[in-house]
């Protein structure tokens, strides 16, 4: 009998650290091998080894390892070096960045390659009278001729093959199968790709002196930092300066991973890309089928054609080989961050990780940096270069202010749109030009009201008020889903129907119809595309000149590009400027500058009309005149002032429990015990800003650390830890740097 002499750790795809088990002597397990092993008495699981150790305890009995899946290992050992690092800074198990780091056929081993059949002629067709079969050898021909149809593959010869479902599409089969039984026609079967095939059209962009300069001072900042900050304004071409450094990398045999927060932007720079790349590109994102997923990520593992992957934040757990390069455009975006499910990292600061432990280096972009990015980039731990001339000298637009109260005092309002904006918009589209409006809330209202009694539908499950989508004739909660129709009448008094009260885009576009009819304008938010085709079609109709004006939440403001967009409106800056979060300022100032920077971006300079009833804010300067500097320094004295990053450190804890005493005592429970350790340094427990979510109360503390120190962390996951083993039945999140 053979002596069991290995040992496996291996990760499983729970929300735990993993189980050790014997390696069975006939099976080749390897480091980053998918493995299938027991747990418990019925279940098996698909893990991934994360080390083999030829000695353990042999008071213990391990099961055994089952079965290993394919010839070489799936993950490679630097991915496991970050998946121990995100576990350990963020305070998930090491299963659950198995989970989100995978693509799902790949942890189950289901992924199968995509088999086409193809059919090649091998016999004389001379002697064929019959007319279904003459159809058939006639199309053969024809798609042979079209070189692009042409494929070989090792089961067959090097004849031009032509794809089956081609081949016969509106023909006959049987006609087709009588072909094959007097070996006319034989057929194979190739693999095939499922990914779409991308043609390089254009060459590489030349850059204009200023991008010039930028790129030499970019590659001068490298010499001394691993992190380089580019700030350059709106339309400077940063997406230029980014593809001569791709040249440059592809140039030497290396890969490039180029992040986007999110996947509405992924659609215009991939064309752009992809003129220029054609096949050394891929797009990877939640957007794209399980078996797209699965095979990007093989491709890359196996090192083949591609050398650059446009991505969006799971991009950076994909096992590249030879990675020369991290681009982390929109640097500024809380949309690189993952709330749900864990783990809850944040994709630049894992890319920034990623970067570090390859010893290669990131180049992040933005027109409007974090203050953490700014400020370390001012402490020279990152590399800084600006950027601040638009690309053919294109002048920044100009920003007009305008009061809303003041109008709505003095009786000068079309709807939502201030008589000044009015009349803009009516020049620009005089003029032929094209519009963005810009209302950050979706649906037709935020609320409905009744005028008798005040009542405000609520969600039954989460403690908001329920917004109103007028074309569905419901109310719906924009956090847990659940809508209902509109009554009729008051359900409290019995009164009056239920008036709206404020506006979102869907509101928007019924005023743009009713004060511009025949105007045609489209709506840009979530609910308009609930796929990404539905947002390329919007885009692409608005790029054509279909669409006239642009209506649309944050997605309007993240990196679009439009030739012929005169004026920008900006219909209410009061909701972003006044919400309660220490980043609200920040948030705002980067949206208003990204939108704003939408106008003008060719021809002529554009304009930007911002409605707010807070002209005094000292945000406006700021945004008028694109002065970054005067607002970062006075963000960041409040910052120090009040203990926010980039000065400290911050976990937020959330207690969820079905019943508000029982989530009230466990936060007080845990905000004494972390007291014990860091005093004033934890907050709360209070009220969520929404204090029921899912049926659940939510009551949150926040910890700000002073120093980075791991051990702090690692201290108040044991904590947390030990008291969700005392109270099972509460919810604890844990979320390191919350966004």
């Amino acid at each position: 009998m053979s002596t069991l002499t290995q040992y496996a750790h291996v990760i499983l795809p729970l929300a735990l650290d993993g189980y050790t088990y014997a390696v069975p002597e006939l099976l080749q397990v390897q480091v980053g091998s998918l493995v299938l092993v027991p747990l418990g008495r019925t279940r098996q699981y698909w893990g991934v080894v994360s080390r083999i150790e030829r000695d353990a305890p042999k008071s213990i009995s391990y099961k055994k390892i089952l079965q290993v899946a394919y010839h070489s290992p799936l993950v490679t050992p630097s991915q496991l070096q970050l998946w121990r690092w995100i576990a350990t800074y963020y305070g998930c198990s090491i299963g659950e960045v198995f989970c989100a780091a995978i693509p799902t056929l790949l942890q189950k081993n289901e992924f199968k390659p995509l088999q086409v059949t193809y059919v090649k002629k091998i016999g004389d067709a001379s002697r064929i009278k019959r007319a279904q079969q003459m159809a058939i050898i006639e199309r053969y021909q024809q798609l042979v001729d079209n070189s692009s149809l042409q494929k070989s593959a090792d089961t067959c010869s090097k004849e031009a093959l032509v794809p089956k479902s081609e081949l016969i599409d509106g023909l006959s089969i049987s006609a087709f199968n009588t072909l094959i039984k007097n070996e006319i026609f034989t057929y194979c079967q190739v693999e095939s790709s499922r990914l779409p095939a991308l043609e390089q059209t254009q060459q590489w962009p030349v850059l204009t002196p200023a991008q010039q300069t930028a790129y030499q001072q970019i590659h001068d900042a490298f010499a001394k930092h691993n992190m380089v900050l580019l700030h350059g304004v709106t339309s400077s071409g940063k997406t230029e300066i980014y593809l001569n450094h791709i040249k440059e990398l592809l140039a030497q045999g290396k890969q490039v991973l180029y992040l986007v927060p999110e996947i509405a932007l992924t659609a215009q720079l991939e064309n752009r890309l992809a003129a220029v790349l054609g096949d050394k590109m891929v797009t990877y994102h939640s957007g794209l089928t399980d078996n797209q997923r699965a095979e990007i990520y093989l491709n890359l593992l196996h090192n083949k054609q591609i050398q650059v992957v446009l991505g969006t934040r799971s991009s950076v757990f994909l096992p590249f080989t030879q990675l020369g390069l991290v681009i982390i455009d929109e640097e500024h975006e809380p949309s690189y961050k993952q709330y749900e499910p864990s783990p809850r990292y944040h994709a630049k600061n894992v890319a920034l990780m990623m970067a570090q432990m390859a010893g290669i280096k990131t180049l992040l972009g933005s027109a409007t940096p974090s203050i953490e990015s700014y400020y370390w980039a001012q402490k020279q731990k990152y590399g800084y270069v600006s950027l601040v001339q638009r690309y053919n000298d294109v002048q920044l637009p100009q920003v007009q202010v305008v009061d809303r109260q003041d109008a709505f005092r003095k009786n000068r309002m079309k709807g939502m749109f201030t008589w000044l904006l009015y009349e803009k918009m009516q020049q620009t589209l005089a003029n032929g030009e094209q519009i963005i409006l810009f209302q950050n809330r979706r649906g037709f209202s935020s609320q409905v009201e009744c005028p008798d009694c005040g009542y405000v539908p609520k969600c039954r499950h989460c403690d908001v008020s329920l917004t109103y989508h007028k074309s569905k004739n419901r109310l719906q909660c924009h956090y847990c889903g659940y809508s209902t129709p509109v009554p009729t009448q008051c359900p409290t008094c019995g009164g009056s129907p239920l008036k709206d009260k404020g506006f979102g885009t869907e509101k928007v576009i019924e005023a743009l119809s009713q004060y511009f009819p025949g105007v045609s304008a489209e709506r840009l938010d979530v609910d308009a595309t609930h796929n990404g085709q539905v947002y390329r079609d919007i885009i692409e109709r608005f790029a054509t000149g279909k669409t006239q004006i642009l209506v649309g939440t944050q997605m309007v403001a993240k990196g679009l590009d439009f030739d012929n967009v005169g004026l920008v409106g900006i219909l209410n800056a009061d909701n972003m400027m006044s919400f309660p979060d220490f980043r609200s300022a920040e948030r705002a100032y980067q949206l208003m500058v990204q939108v704003s920077g939408r106008a003008g971006r060719r021809a002529k300079q554009g304009l930007v009309v911002l409605q707010t009833s807070q002209t005094e804010h000292y945000l406006m300067p700021a945004v008028l005149n694109q002065q970054y500097e005067e607002f970062y320094q006075k963000e960041l004295q409040e910052r120090y002032d009040f203990l926010y990053p980039p000065f400290v450190k911050m976990i937020a804890i959330q207690v969820r429990h079905v019943r508000a005493d029982v989530a009230a005592k466990v936060a007080n429970v845990l905000a004494n015990t972390l007291r014990k350790q860091w005093q004033d340094a934890v907050l709360g427990p209070t009220d969520a800003a929404v204090s029921k979510q899912h049926n659940k109360y939510v009551k949150q503390l926040l910890i700000k650390i002073k120093a980075s120190s791991q051990q702090v962390r690692e201290n108040v996951f044991l904590e947390v830890e030990r008291i969700k083993k005392e109270y099972s039945s509460v919810d604890i999140v844990v979320d390191v740097d919350p966004i």
